[in-house]
């Protein structure tokens, strides 16, 4: 690595050398370097061919692009090695294809500004990568170049925003379904373009300055802004897609936004013409366009009213405000849907947050009388009305909760359209089929929307809106739930299941004893699987909790026996063992250890195998936020349980993946009792005993708490046996440091506490100081030689600063 770095430092000096002689060496190096990036395998070679590549680009900067756009259309066609023999993607999948063509996108930087055009293509083409990193890497490459920075505009390039204006000029020469394929990308790019803000970032080896500043008018920023707006314009009606025209509209909505005040008058009159530009724009939409984009349209609107820099901007703004008002359709959307709607007269709402009272419970009132006001006479309207406003979308269906209750309370009055809309329209009203049904069950027609569910039942469909629909139901709708569960186990749907099993939880928690029983019957098919996914439907519910409480101890030891197919113990699974904790914490240390076992098991079979996972099994996390307090009732069983999971086969992980680790997450810093449990261990001088505490200290680190645990040790061992190497890796770990000379600095301060152990009146721990500070001192002398030289690479590498140039 080292030798790659001073290669490359030496050719960026060539670089900037003027003579025929360094002009042929540095040619007959491109030409090396292209050689290799074209017919190359060996990945560090490569890698370092790519690195060089951005090195000599100042000199070669006119084929840098159209070198490294050949290299990665090519680079995935070859068998890369590494040592002459082909990598095995399974066991070395960090050295790849997609990370050389990453590379090659950072290599593409110095040429950024030279190239810029080119450059777009070149990011545009790997953005549609079917390998999501560098997709991912090619997007963010794509919006740096876009994005204004602060010492390119003003800086000793001083190029303004002439970048941009390539960028913008570029994406206005694609193709409508170019511009529509890469919606993401542009839209993206052109919200950049249009911030009222910009940053730079300057680097030395020991600091970075961020420095941030206004847009102005001048350099090229307004005519950058008038194309952009433009370009969006454009774009807007080339899709019918409502997600793609709300992120137009938010990207138009960069326009409007100014910083306020603004630097001077040009820059005021800038902002103020973009945000009548874009209001005159969406203005015309209103009359015409779908609900939830009008809905967007009103609530951009208030906002930039309400943020409003002129007085031109406000009344624009308004103007919007009053066509909406018109717009009877709307009125009703919004009481139904408005996630985003604005309620209230807008003077009042900007002067006054106490206008901002209207609340969800007013909407209900509006909904119920809607549903009280449908008559033979004006059923079709509402049926299209519903129809249409259940187009709807969004990624969190709790933003729907009066339309849900609209439905419901509809599934109740009028339950002939509800079951139409129920079976007619499947696929429009699919998101909130669970409110239709809610209101059915309980309505005049439960007996038919029973038959529509046993259809759908027995065709396996429909399972997870009817388990969810039986929220609010009884005791009856019991054996239509465990059907679901039933199909779900047919089918081997395990989310039907589990959304099941988190009813059947609710209605327990409501009094009806008999869902425990249909818990238990998901709880067995999921078992069969080997599938622990309902800990997570049912965790945050306090109804599990009660559930719990109502089981006897097989069901309890049922419930553990399905989580031991967890990989790993997240947050949920968690609150899941402390609740049967709270009422069996043996089975649940039982529990724990055999999943210790089985770490050391997996371990072991992977040590042999040479098998790599990428999901390895984890017994217990770092962290535990409940469990851990009540295990902490119970230490001495705890401490027990780990001593006598403790052996030679165990020892070497024990700190760091075994039982230690459980012991650290119940008593994160070392406190009582623990200490005392330990010491009670070491005081019988077992070597077995002495070797467990001793790994318990090494997870703990090399802090105080565990320094008197250290201490006892020491007095009960041999001097220089094994065990003092043991002792000292303890003692020497310092946790996280902070600085060039972080490391050496910890390190002097555990020098202090041997200092003080050095006059121990007890001989082997004054021989143990001794011996520990002499190698302290031998590792902070190497340590301060590894901060120097890192500090002289970072100086090589961003530069020492004006103060020490």
């Amino acid at each position: 690595m080292k030798d790659i770095e001073l290669r490359l430092a030496a050719l960026a000096k060539l670089v900037t050398a003027r003579s025929e002689s360094v002009e042929q060496r540095l040619g007959e190096e491109m030409t090396r370097v292209e050689q290799v990036l074209l017919t190359g395998t060996d990945y560090d070679e490569l890698v370092n061919a790519l690195k060089t590549v951005a090195v000599l680009a100042p000199k070669f900067h006119a084929a840098v692009l159209p070198l490294l756009t050949r290299f990665v259309e090519s680079v995935s066609l070859r068998t890369l090695t590494m040592n002459g023999e082909p990598i095995q993607v399974s066991r070395l999948r960090y050295r790849s294809a997609g990370h050389l063509i990453r590379e090659a996108i950072e290599a593409t930087n110095p040429v950024r500004y030279l190239h810029t055009v080119a450059l777009v293509d070149f990011l545009l083409a790997l953005s549609h990568s079917s390998d999501a990193e560098v997709a991912g890497k090619a997007r963010r490459a794509f919006e740096s170049l876009v994005e204004f920075d602060l010492n390119v505009f003003y800086g000793e390039r001083g190029l303004g925003a002439q970048p941009q204006i390539d960028i913008v000029a570029r994406l206005a020469q694609l193709a409508d379904d170019k511009l529509v394929a890469n919606a993401d990308l542009v839209l993206s790019g052109l919200r950049r373009v249009l911030a009222a803000s910009m940053e730079g970032h300057a680097w030395t080896y020991k600091a970075v300055t961020i420095s941030r500043g206004s847009v102005t008018s001048d350099w090229g920023v307004a005519p950058l802004r008038a194309d952009a707006i433009a370009l969006l314009k454009r774009m807007y009606p080339l899709s019918e897609s409502i997600k793609y025209r709300k992120n137009v509209l938010s990207t138009l909505d960069e326009a409007m936004r100014g910083e306020r005040p603004a630097v001077d008058e040009p820059t005021a009159a800038m902002f103020e013409r973009d945000a009548l530009e874009v209001l005159a724009f969406v203005e015309v939409l209103v009359a015409n366009e779908a609900l939830p984009l009008v809905q967007s349209i009103e609530h951009q609107a208030y906002w930039n009213y309400y943020h409003a820099a002129t007085p031109n901007i406000a009344a624009a703004a308004l103007k919007i405000r009053d066509v909406l008002e018109r717009h009877a359709e709307y009125q009703i959307y919004k009481q139904l849907i408005g996630f985003e709607g604005i309620f209230g007269r807008w003077e009042d709402l900007r002067q006054s947050e106490a206008a901002w009272e209207y609340t969800n419970e007013k909407r209900r009132e509006f909904a119920r009388q809607f549903v009280t006001e449908i008559n033979d006479a004006n059923e079709s309207r509402w049926r299209t009305r519903i129809l249409k406003f259940s187009e709807t979308r969004s990624d969190d269906l709790a933003t729907f909760p009066v339309y849900y209750e609209f439905l419901e309370f509809l599934g109740q009055c009028r339950p002939r359209l509800a079951l139409e809309l129920l079976t007619a329209h499947e696929e429009t009203m699919g998101p909130f089929q669970i409110a239709l049904m809610a209101g059915l069950w309980v309505g005049p027609q439960s007996e038919e929307v029973a038959t529509i569910v046993d259809r759908w039942i027995a065709a396996g469909t429909h399972l997870i809106a009817v388990a969810k629909s039986l929220i609010k139901g009884d005791a009856r709708q019991l054996g239509t739930l465990s059907a679901v569960i039933g199909k779900g186990s047919e089918l081997d749907n395990h989310d039907v299941i589990v959304h099941a099993m988190g009813t059947a939880a609710h209605l327990h928690g409501k009094g009806i004893v008999a869902a425990k029983d249909v818990f238990m019957h998901g709880l067995h098919e999921l078992a069969k699987r080997r599938n622990a996914d309902w800990a997570r439907a049912v965790w945050f519910n306090r109804d599990f909790k009660t559930l719990i409480a109502s089981m006897d101890a097989d069901e309890r030891a049922e419930v553990l026996r399905s989580l031991a197919s967890l990989k790993k113990l997240d947050y949920q699974s968690e609150e899941v063992l402390a609740a049967v904790c709270a009422h069996d914490s043996t089975s649940v240390l039982e529990f724990l250890m055999s999943r210790l076992k089985d770490e050391a098991a997996e371990r072991s079979l992977r040590r042999e195998t040479g098998v790599r996972e990428e999901d390895i099994f984890e017994a217990v996390p770092d962290h535990l936020h409940q469990l851990n307090k009540l295990l902490a009732k119970e230490p001495q069983a705890l401490v027990n349980a780990l001593r006598n999971g403790f052996d030679e086969e165990t020892l070497s992980m024990f700190p760091y993946r075994g039982g230690a680790r459980l012991l650290k997450a119940v008593f994160p810093n070392f406190a009582e009792p623990l200490p005392a449990l330990l010491q009670e261990l070491i005081a019988g001088a077992d070597p077995t005993n002495i070797d467990f505490a001793l790994s318990v200290l090494r997870t703990f680190g090399g802090g105080a708490p565990i320094l008197e645990t250290a201490k006892s040790i020491i007095k009960i061992v041999p001097e220089q046996s094994s065990t003092w190497s043991e002792l000292a890796a303890a003692l020497e770990t310092t946790g996280v440091v902070m600085g060039e000379y972080g490391m050496a600095e910890a390190l002097e301060r555990k020098r202090q506490d041997m200092l003080i152990w050095s006059t121990d009146e007890d001989s082997r721990v004054r021989a143990f100081a001794v011996w520990l500070i002499e190698g302290l001192d031998q590792f902070i002398v190497r340590e301060r030689q590894r901060a120097n030289e890192g500090i002289e690479l970072r100086k090589y590498r961003y530069g020492a600063g004006k103060e020490e140039t």
